[in-house]
């Protein structure tokens, strides 16, 4: 019974931190990239299409990781979806990305890489947990 809590309190905060990663995706992109116009800065639809896509996906995955209650394939899914968020914004801030640069680790970069590191912690911890209930030769007391 500890468990099933344990993945419920995880399932909801998973698709909390994915929602939110989202949300701010949008949001940076609503203020600052929508308005840039289209081949003005080179790799430009890295944050132009991607962090509206982006902002997509989370919504699609948070609904997916509390509507599939029993679906660690979904939590796999936003897990890797959140880390390849991570290895974007890194690659942006310390070389290109599709020739997209950022010159500094702004309080938005900050923000957005602290959720999906905690979304991916909290995904990992989901999987680990469901992944020991569902395991042979543990014991329920």
């Amino acid at each position: 019974m500890g468990n099933d809590i344990a993945t419920g309190v995880l399932r909801v905060v998973g698709a909390v931190l994915v929602l939110v990663g989202g949300v701010l995706h949008y949001l940076i992109w609503d203020e600052d990239y929508r308005s840039i116009p289209d081949g003005a800065v080179p790799g430009l639809d890295v944050v132009k299409i991607g962090f509206p896509v982006n902002a997509v996906l989370s919504v699609l995955l948070a609904v997916a990781i509390v509507a599939f209650a029993r679906r660690p394939v979904v939590w796999l899914a936003a897990a890797l979806f959140e880390a390849a968020g991570m290895v974007a914004l890194v690659l942006s801030r310390e070389g290109s990305l599709f020739g997209w640069k950022e010159p500094d680790w702004s309080t938005d970069a900050k923000r957005v890489l602290t959720v999906e590191i905690l979304a991916v912690v909290a995904l990992l911890l989901l999987l680990a947990v469901d992944f020991s209930r569902s395991s042979p030769g543990v014991d329920e007391k």
